[in-house]
């Protein structure tokens, strides 16, 4: 049995951690004006390498996946603290686009290990799954919503390289108390008794509901990595020019936070929701409702921009923990860390490609534009997402219940 102390102190570090995660994951879009200036790089190529971060990040999940069944999470979370740590300091120091690049990639890699050894992890030391889980996600999305104005504050104050340099700290910090925690042991309960090796069925039945769900994945996150990056800069563009004597990067980092703490709000109630309604509906409500938003996004300005900003971030991550629990409906028990793996994967990896193209409509036809283009992807993120409402439905109806989480 883990003890009630070590549990506390796993959770408070993983939960830590996620928040720094998603800090480092976001800064980069409130600091991109000032790195064009400081280094005279385009918003192409800014583009390309937020590209190159995005598809390192993804990537991970798949390899790391595997390794988390293999290896102490500890070990693990200890390596990939230490190895951001090492990432933002290059990143801090670079003088240029080659290095800068290669900062980059180096921090979506160390930030890709985090997700599937995390959820691992916690599933081995948390006594109550469920709360361990809460007080990671809690975690997570602090850093989410505070993120944009931590790097904007350093990077107004200090220079973007500050931003990054000064976050290497905690980072260095979590990695050494990481690896000071006792090894979690693998496949064994919290009692000391293995877990039983379960037979894998047959992939037919779940086909189709996980290809629709993968293919959303994608959709939404050449949404969300679009959104990311360029959000900071068209906010502190359109909003910033009504509000003088303060600094851009600061407004960036600041109004993209007003807008992400509603993400906070609608991915806890997206999580809360899924366990009392129907799950599809969720899916297709948070899908639609956040085309018209993105549409505003384009088409407004002021305090109406900003707003249209907060309601996308309400109802695009209310659907993150609707679509994780869609694919444990549709996916064998002994099938989900994988199939989490890969869903991060389309998410964050093959998502992060929106970027380098998206980099290229801002050059040319400016930021605001961008979101325009998300809200044409996301009316085909919402044609592949009604699908899944309909076969709810028909199975309902040829079994008389509503799909059950498949055991």
């Amino acid at each position: 049995m883990v003890s009630v102390g070590r549990q506390r102190r796993g959770l408070a570090y993983v939960s830590v951690l996620h928040g720094l995660v998603h800090v480092l994951e976001l800064s980069y879009g409130v600091v991109l004006v000032s790195v064009a200036e400081d280094l005279g790089i385009t918003l192409v190529t800014l583009g390309v390498l937020a590209n190159v971060f995005g598809f390192a990040y993804g990537t991970m999940a798949l390899p790391v996946g595997v390794m988390a069944d293999r290896a102490s999470g500890t070990r693990l979370l200890g390596l990939c603290s230490l190895s951001v740590a090492g990432a933002a300091i290059l990143i801090g120091l670079a003088q240029g686009t080659v290095l800068l690049g290669i900062g980059m990639a180096s921090l979506g890699i160390a930030l890709g290990v985090f997700h599937p050894v995390a959820m691992t992890f916690v599933s081995r030391i948390a006594t109550s799954t469920g709360l361990g889980f809460a007080y990671l996600g809690t975690g997570g999305n602090i850093g989410l919503a505070l993120g944009p104005v931590v790097a904007g504050a350093i990077a107004s104050g200090l220079g973007w390289r500050y931003a990054y340099g000064l976050m290497s700290v905690p980072a260095l910090i979590l990695g050494l108390l990481f690896l000071r925690l006792p090894v979690v042991a693998r496949n064994v309960t919290e009692t000391g008794e293995s877990l039983p090796v379960e037979v894998p069925p047959s992939i037919k039945p779940y086909v189709v509901p996980l290809a629709l769900v993968l293919i959303v994945g994608v959709l939404n996150g050449l949404i969300y990595r679009g959104v990311v990056t360029f959000l900071p800069t068209h906010l502190s563009g359109s909003i910033g020019r009504t509000i003088a004597g303060f600094d851009a990067v600061m407004l960036a980092g600041s109004f993209t936070t007003i807008a992400l703490l509603f993400g906070v709000v609608g991915q806890f109630l997206g999580g809360y929701f899924s366990d009392r309604y129907r799950r599809e509906w969720l899916a297709v409500i948070s899908t639609i409702v956040s085309i018209p938003a993105l549409a505003a996004v384009w088409g407004f300005s002021g305090m109406v921009l900003l707003g249209s900003a907060a309601v996308f971030a309400f109802f695009h991550f209310m659907g993150q923990p609707v679509f994780n629990a869609l694919i444990a409906d549709y996916c064998p028990n002994c099938w989900r860390g994988r199939m989490f793996g890969v869903y991060f994967f389309c998410t964050f990896g093959v998502g992060s490609f929106s970027a380098s193209f998206l980099g290229y409509i801002a050059e040319q036809q400016g930021v605001a534009t961008v979101f325009f283009v998300c809200g044409l992807i996301g009316i085909l993120a919402a044609a592949f997402t009604l699908p899944l409402l309909v076969r709810s439905y028909r199975k309902e109806r040829n079994t008389g219940a509503v799909e059950p989480s498949v055991p």
